[in-house]
């Protein structure tokens, strides 16, 4: 692995009383693309926003390029290039495509440079440059996947967190975007990748960590895992083939109790 970016150090996190994710403990290394792979209410999404700082931390360390942000706010992990693309792609229906980009870069070091990068951004998701002008209330599910990972890219991301890409996506829109989130980390940009599509995200990653009630329960390469008889049994198998598109009743019932956690 090459140097660490992200070190996550016995974390814990929760809603208001319930702790949802605990003693939890990775690497996410420069220029690496990690999976967080694990069934509905593991505590992927819960660890991804502990990551952002859109929850508090309650326990461990969160270090980021060898400093510790365990209590910076989510407005200057943004600025420092921790940048995310959220479950369930919460774009703003009512604002244009370009008008969404727009607020992706409102940090200072992304201003700068919004015209370079919005170019990369249409390069990489023509079909954005194709809907520049349209409301992104109007667009397919994988249309709007495609405007969501765009916005975080125009942060300029060193970091990219990466929220079930895949999610209510048909199978020929989960190759598209996957294909481009390959050519995001060719980039060099590192990413975290929370998953529920086992098949796909162990295609592009180089290591993962399996998350069971709210603790990492195996952790290896995006290889070992593949094969992985635990790994084939609980997360290959006729539920996930389908690719459940609900959270589990009780991380919901968690994230719904707290509503100013969700990602924006």
């Amino acid at each position: 692995m090459t140097a660490a970016m992200l070190e996550l150090d016995n974390i814990r996190a929760g809603y208001n009383d319930a702790i949802a994710v605990e003693n939890i403990s990775l690497t996410v290394g420069q220029s690496e693309v990690v999976c967080l792979l694990g069934a509905n209410g593991a505590g992927k999404t819960t660890t991804m926003r502990v990551v952002t700082g859109l929850i508090p931390l309650l326990g461990g360390t969160i270090r980021y390029n060898g400093e510790d942000i365990s209590q910076m706010p989510p407005h200057e992990r943004v600025t420092a290039g921790i940048c995310l693309s959220p479950e369930g792609r919460q774009v703003f229906p009512d604002l244009t495509v370009m008008e969404n980009l727009s607020l992706g870069s409102f940090n200072r070091r992304a201003r700068r440079n919004r015209a370079q990068t919005l170019d990369q951004v249409l390069t990489l998701f023509p079909k954005l440059a194709e809907r520049s002008g349209q409301a992104a209330g109007l667009m397919s599910g994988g249309e709007q996947q495609m405007l969501a990972i765009g916005r975080a890219l125009m942060g300029q991301p060193k970091l990219l967190a990466l929220d079930e890409p895949s999610l209510g996506l048909s199978p020929k829109m989960v190759s598209t975007v996957f294909e481009s989130i390959q050519t995001i980390a060719r980039s060099g940009i590192t990413i975290l990748l929370v998953e529920q599509n086992t098949r796909a995200a162990l295609s592009i990653a180089q290591r993962g960590y399996v998350l069971s009630a709210g603790r990492v329960v195996h952790e290896g390469t995006a290889a070992d895992l593949a094969q992985s008889e635990m790994v084939q049994k609980a997360f290959v198998g006729a539920a996930f083939t389908k690719q459940s598109v609900r959270k589990s009743r009780r991380e919901r019932r968690l994230a719904e109790s707290n509503p100013g956690g969700a990602g924006a």
